[in-house]
């Protein structure tokens, strides 16, 4: 018997695109760089690696790092105002439990959320996943605001 893996929005919609120098994993991706964040006057960071948990020692070997990579890293005096991550929905089929785990580390050391973006034709709706309380969504029509308006 063959191991079947497990089919996800990433692994099922991706299609990967070059623009401006910078590769996007997704349509979706490029479109919400494109309409968002290219023009938005900020500086950015295109599939930015954080490090989450960094190389340690284990006996006489070392135990890799964990680390995430940003859809999108938006800064505004050199400090991180904004993490997105674009996706397809909200549900786990689109955001799986490894995702949402990395989305609290995320939080945990750099003390920012990484907000989840779903785009739609006219906006996009963003979320912060892995609070004790739900937040819910909001629609948003640009990226000129703080993380803080939604928590």
């Amino acid at each position: 018997m063959t191991a079947r893996r497990k089919v996800t929005s990433a692994s099922h919609f991706g299609k990967k695109s070059v623009v401006d120098g910078c590769k996007f994993d997704s349509q979706k991706e490029l479109d919400f760089y494109l309409r968002y964040i290219k023009n938005s006057g900020y500086e950015f960071e295109v599939q930015k690696n954080l490090v989450l948990v960094d190389k340690f020692p284990l006996g006489s070997h070392n135990v890799r790092s964990v680390s995430y990579k940003a859809d999108f890293v938006v800064l505004e005096g050199g400090r991180i105002k904004h993490v997105y991550d674009v996706k397809n929905g909200f549900n786990s089929y689109a955001i799986d439990d490894k995702s949402q785990l990395k989305f609290k580390l995320v939080a945990q050391r750099y003390h920012v959320p990484v907000e989840v973006v779903v785009l739609r034709k006219n906006d996009f709706k963003v979320g912060v996943l892995g609070t004790t309380k739900k937040i819910e969504t909001q629609v948003r029509n640009n990226i000129d605001y703080e993380y803080s308006e939604l928590i």
